[in-house]
């Protein structure tokens, strides 16, 4: 079963019911370490100050962080992979010129994409769009043209963009961990 309209093409792109059902899930995680404790303490389970609103704003902040952010909708057809930017221009990068396509991470699953040679993209981008293309990883440090796309809330899920990825690239693409400095 293909999701995209073209034979061979697959769409990926973030789905708001997945993005509510991570946030509902971290509410009821929230709530089973923290009931307990004001219980402890004497408090009713149910009181959520100090650390309701401080959760909330969390959510909401990321929330709206993940609305604003590029590189979703993806698409991978038989030729090259299309990334958008968070104005809606689209960016394809041909398989052959792909460096890097990986997705790392379990939790809070991130797409790594680098070009070979960042000329080859279509359209070529300027220095500065870069940084819109993706997140950006302040813990790390990244290539000039290494793209981040967060895949929280994706649909299809992530484990069909790793089997995607892997079938066109011809290569395992698993979880892959960061190199080390050292």
């Amino acid at each position: 079963m293909e999701t995209g309209i073209d034979p061979g093409e697959v769409r990926f792109r973030r789905s708001g019911w997945r993005v509510l059902a991570r946030i509902g899930g971290a509410w009821l995680l929230w709530l089973a370490v923290f009931a307990p404790l004001n219980a402890a303490f004497g408090n009713p389970w149910y009181e959520m100050f100090p650390h309701g609103p401080i959760i909330l704003l969390a959510v909401l902040g990321s929330a709206g962080q993940l609305r604003r952010q590029g590189g979703l909708p993806l698409r991978l057809t038989p030729d090259f992979l299309e990334l958008t930017l968070s104005g809606g221009l689209a960016v394809r990068i041909d398989w052959p010129d792909l460096a890097l396509a990986e997705v790392r991470g379990r939790f809070s699953p991130i797409l790594v994409v680098e070009p070979v040679d960042a000329d080859r993209t279509r359209p070529v981008l300027d220095r500065w769009e870069w940084g819109r293309l993706g997140l950006w990883d302040q813990g790390r440090i990244r290539r000039p043209h290494e793209i981040h796309v967060s895949l929280v809330g994706v649909t299809p899920d992530v484990h069909r963009l790793r089997a995607e990825l892997t079938r066109r690239l011809g290569r395992p693409v698993g979880d892959a961990r960061p190199e080390s400095d050292a």
